[in-house]
């Protein structure tokens, strides 16, 4: 039996930091030497009482030959293959990051950016929600490396790889992503429980949370109810087998999109379509956008997809044959959980093969089969304050990082006027915990218009705001969104922008801050706005400059010379792209890039 082994992200792929001193951590026998070699040197340390080592390696330049790192201890000897030094970047946030690059297909755009570089890799750390008051993990308990050039490199993250990508052809260094990024996930989610106790409004939380066996009880509760629920959808469904034999209940005739409120249960839809008969058999693909919450689609009774939740695209691949010349029938059923649900309005309906397109987005039926009660969501564990610190963002406290890249916040809508607090703390804690001042690069949030209040358009203020922070860099991203869909799938402009913001910051050393408005001086029934840096106005929509009035805002008018005239008289305050979806960017820096939105005092 092997008694020595290494933490997980100590595994064949390894990308080390250069130029930092980077530590091999394990396990092995009590108090028993252990040697690591590497790059032509040998290290030599003893396994502590609990069978913990910790070997330092020398600093070392970046290098792009493969190597192996072999650890022995006795007799018992482990060796990480394909060992690279360059640099490492931590990648967080919530589901915008986490999003891998399968998910930024799109079957109507450019050729799909394949990954293929063998210097970059990605480690992705598991998610693990934890509530414990005290103790954290040291290493990531499992997890390993991918290869951008592998069959499993569509899993990594699109913004990360499209990150590093971008950064490579620049540094033509290897570069390492760990990854531990989490959907849904808050930025009070990754602090321990000593520093959200210095917050009163987490108080009551954190009782409940930090009982012992809260997950396992509430986990219990959750999935009873959830399959109670779904039994009764599928005990109840009378439907099913005759849509799919092919036969034509009534119902209500429908084109998409379709919004469906007050109601709870399952509902099919079928449309039975008439493909010409050179419309090809195979290679042929079902879109149905997004829909909320759960479908399962069929094509002649035949499944060929299915998605438990709202966000994903609904693309999928029909097996070739299935398709007939003459009368085919497309059907689906819908789950509707909470009350409301229905398919997304802007997106595609069609079945396409190769430049064959059948739009689908009329001559539907749909069909109520089973009324159920609203039900309460699961308890989503991994959007709430604690739950990743201890097993997943402490482990990376350890680990040397020439930077950290964050897209977060679409989950801290619901209290963004304490978003610049929180986010401040969490990057003066992550500081302190791993022993020097790492870069941190982040993303503003891009325009989405599912959102009905001014939630984002603060968000995005206070996430300026942290720009205030020393060390750190954002990445401005509206006109990047997709006003229908929470997860927009142009991760390749989004991580060329964080490359941008990390070669300033990082690499050329200086200090990077986005364009901020400075200032709106009054005089005349005008208002002169000032900014920190150049920047070009190509004004195509006059209602993204707004003035405030007591509370209450009005659109304004604003000239070449970024003067706005204010008939009015003085306002309070000066607005621009101060909306949920400012998808049209008006304000431009000299790099042609997006100035971040803003609101601004008027002196």
């Amino acid at each position: 039996m092997n008694d020595l082994r290494l933490d997980p992200i100590f595994s064949n792929g390894l990308v080390l930091q250069r130029e930092a001193v980077n530590r091999i951590c394990g396990y092995a026998p009590a108090g028993r030497e252990v040697t690591v070699s590497f790059a032509g040197k040998e290290y030599e340390a003893f396994a502590d009482d609990s069978g913990r080592f910790r070997i330092p390696l020398s600093e070392m330049p970046a290098c792009d030959v493969s190597q192996n790192l072999t650890v022995s201890c006795g007799e018992d000897t482990v060796t990480v293959s394909d060992v690279l030094v360059g640099d490492v970047f931590h990648i967080t946030g919530q589901s915008n990051m986490e999003l891998p690059i399968r998910r930024t297909f799109d079957p109507f755009s450019d050729p799909f950016r394949t990954p293929d570089s063998p210097m970059i890799r990605e480690f992705r750390a598991p998610i693990i929600n934890c509530f414990d008051k005290e103790g954290e993990l040291e290493a990531f308990p499992s997890g390993s490396w991918t290869r951008s050039d592998s069959p499993e490199a569509m899993g990594m993250s699109a913004a990360g790889y499209f990150f590093a990508k971008t950064l490579y052809e620049d540094i033509k260094i290897p570069i390492g992503l760990v990854n531990t990024a989490a959907g849904g996930s808050a930025i009070e989610g990754r602090l321990p429980y000593i520093v959200l106790s210095e917050y009163p409004e987490y108080d009551e939380f954190l009782s409940i949370a930090t009982q012992e066996g809260y997950i396992e009880n509430t986990s219990r509760t959750d999935s009873a109810r959830d399959g109670a629920h779904g039994m009764a959808l599928e005990q109840g469904d009378k439907l099913r087998e005759c849509i799919l034999a092919g036969e034509s209940p009534e119902g209500e005739k429908v084109s998409f999109p379709v919004t469906v409120k007050d109601f709870s249960g399952r509902l099919w839809f079928y449309n039975d379509i008439d493909l010409p008969e050179d419309f090809p058999g195979t290679g042929a693909m079902l879109l149905l956008g997004t829909m909320t919450d759960r479908d399962v689609a069929y094509i002649n009774g035949v499944q060929v997809g299915e998605t438990g939740y709202m966000y994903p695209p609904r693309f999928y691949p029909v097996p070739d044959g299935l398709l007939k010349p003459g009368r085919n029938r497309v059907s689906f059923l819908l789950d509707i959980r909470y009350g409301e649900g229905g398919i997304t309005e802007g997106k595609r309906w069609c079945i396409k093969a190769g430049e064959h397109i059948l739009d689908l987005t009329g001559g539907w039926t749909m069909c109520t089969a089973v009324t159920t009660e609203k039900i309460i969501p699961a308890t989503f564990f991994q959007g709430l304050p604690l739950a990743l610190f201890s097993k997943s963002t402490a482990p990376a406290f350890h680990l040397p990082f020439k930077g950290m890249l964050i897209y977060q916040g679409e989950s801290n809508g619901y209290n963004a006027d304490r978003y610049e607090q929180m986010f401040t703390r969490f990057a003066e804690y992550y500081r302190q915990r791993c022993g020097y001042e790492i870069p941190i690069v982040t993303t503003q949030l891009p325009e989405f218009g599912l959102i009905s209040d001014d939630s984002w358009a603060v968000l995005r203020q206070a996430q300026l705001n942290c720009c205030k922070i020393p060390n750190t860099a954002m990445a401005v991203t509206i006109g990047l969104g997709e006003p229908n869909d929470l997860h927009p799938i142009n991760k390749w402009e989004v991580g060329r922008r964080l490359a941008l913001c990390a070669k300033a910051l990082i690499y050329d050393k200086r200090d990077y801050e986005p364009v901020i408005c400075i200032g709106a001086e009054y005089k005349d029934g005008k208002a002169q706005l000032k900014f920190s840096k150049p920047v070009n106005l190509k004004l195509t929509d006059e209602s993204y400059f707004e003035a405030v009035y007591k509370g209450e805002a009005k659109a304004v008018k604003i000239s070449d010379d970024l003067t706005v005239q204010l008939p009015d008289g003085k306002p309070d305050k000066l607005r621009y792209a101060w909306r949920s979806s400012p998808d049209q960017p008006q304000l431009f820096d000299e790099r042609g890039l997006p100035v971040s939105p803003f609101e601004v005092e008027v002196k």
